[in-house]
């Protein structure tokens, strides 16, 4: 089913498909954009993660001038008795040693470095713990970025196809201003002619002032949703723009058809609620290493440089750290983090059943707006078919001007509820691939 011809193109005319259409939002639309740094934001935490997977490595160095000796030490010269192995003898001993005067000034400045390397080799299961909660934020991002793509695909098409459906009412809005002119020229030469009243003639002109007002609105309209759409898929307004795909979709409802159960594990939500109660596990893991023995093993170098010294010295060592009085606080924070794994389940629970429901709706929604196609094509052609024999009985004098312009008035409504009869139904089934996580680009 195809819509009335949009008219020639203009020469400098931007012409767009949905397809095309859905690539510039998918590239340019500032929320995707977004999105997509969270990614390479979560991407760089998981990198900063692994790091700790590795020895840590430090380096010191500490350097310092006295403005004097902080060793400074002096004794006098003097005589020591000899000792001769006989205790008696030690109080009048006869025989000295004589010691000379001793200074000794040190440490007037200090040079030292250590490089220290320390791995850890029991953390709780921290480290792991916190690698995989890392990579999950990355999954979460990369979730969050498919969810954020089928939303702003799915808005593309609303617009994509409002666009078409206003353009179309302008082509039927254009067959009827055409009438109106037609219809005004001959009842203005039988009013010349004296064969007809001056109030049919005002009649038409009042329809196509009317038709003149209808058209601003339905221009202004137009521009507005142009403006929507360039903004969303980031392209330059122009008033240029012209849609290539102007066909609806003649799919049946039956053909695009999932079951809730069956389409649920695909959806987006399900699975950034799943990995929440991930997130969940792993934060009580995180927790619980906080209170089991930590191990780590290392190396240091040292080199010293002091008192006129050099020397290098290597070290190799071990810690064990035990957080017992943190034993009796921690086993309360565990029974928080379950009850949090509790809450997530279960907000999985609800959100699931909820989400079956919305599917269940999106659905109905897209039967009805099928079924309503076959209301509007039945009221188009009994409208049609009522302007046909209308004109008739016009043409042949037995009906009045009146008459002719309700029912090409009745004519054109009835040819604008189709137009917007097949854009809802070409919308609903965008909603309705979105609900049951269907590709929608």
């Amino acid at each position: 089913m195809l819509i009335a011809g949009l008219g020639a193109l203009p020469v400098s005319a931007q012409l767009l498909t949905l397809d095309s259409c859905k690539v510039y939002a998918i590239e340019n639309n500032k929320r995707l954009k977004e999105a997509r740094m969270k990614i390479n934001e979560s991407e760089e935490i998981e990198k900063n993660a692994f790091t700790n997977f590795f020895p840590k490595v430090n380096a010191q160095a500490i350097a310092f001038q006295a403005n004097d000796y902080l060793i400074d030490i002096k004794t006098p010269e003097m005589n020591l008795p000899v000792y001769d192995g006989n205790l008696e003898n030690l109080s009048s001993a006869t025989q000295y040693a004589y010691v000379p005067g001793l200074e000794l000034k040190a440490l007037d400045y200090m040079n030292v470095g250590m490089l220290t390397a320390t791995q850890p080799v029991y953390a709780g299961g921290r480290i792991r713990s916190g690698y995989k909660l890392a990579t999950l934020g990355k999954e979460v991002s990369e979730e969050t970025l498919n969810l954020s793509t089928r939303d702003v695909v799915v808005k593309t098409e609303e617009f994509y196809w409002s666009l078409v459906s206003l353009q179309a009412k302008r082509s039927t809005l254009e067959s009827y201003k055409a009438l109106l002119n037609s219809l005004l020229k001959d009842v203005q030469v039988s009013f010349d002619a004296g064969l007809t009243q001056k109030s049919d003639l005002l009649k038409i002109q009042l329809k196509i002032n009317e038709t003149k007002a209808d058209e601003l609105k339905l221009e202004n309209g137009i521009s507005l949703v142009k403006m929507a759409l360039c903004q969303h898929i980031g392209l330059d307004y122009s008033e240029n723009i012209c849609l290539q795909d102007t066909a609806f979709s003649t799919v049946v409802p039956e053909m695009l058809y999932l079951p809730p159960a069956t389409a649920l594990t695909n959806r987006s939500e399900y699975q950034l609620l799943n990995k929440a109660v991930d997130a969940g596990i792993l934060q009580k893991r995180l927790a619980r290493g906080e209170f089991l023995p930590q191990l780590a093993v290392g190396v240091q170098g040292q080199y010293m440089d002091f008192a006129d010294e050099q020397n290098t010295y290597g070290i190799a060592f071990a810690t064990l750290s035990i957080p017992i009085s943190d034993w009796w606080g921690g086993s309360h924070k565990l029974k928080e983090h379950e009850i949090k794994i509790d809450v997530a389940r279960n907000n999985l629970d609800e959100k699931s059943e909820l989400m079956k429901l919305q599917m269940e709706r999106a659905y109905k929604e897209l039967t009805e707006s099928y079924q309503q196609i076959s209301v509007a094509e039945s009221l188009a052609e009994q409208a049609r078919e009522h302007l046909q024999v209308i004109t008739d009985n016009y043409e042949a004098g037995i009906l009045s001007t009146s008459d002719l312009l309700e029912a090409q008035a009745i004519f054109q409504e009835a040819q604008d509820g189709l137009v917007d009869a097949k854009s809802t139904y070409q919308i609903r089934q965008g909603y309705y691939k979105q609900a049951i996580a269907q590709q929608v680009y």
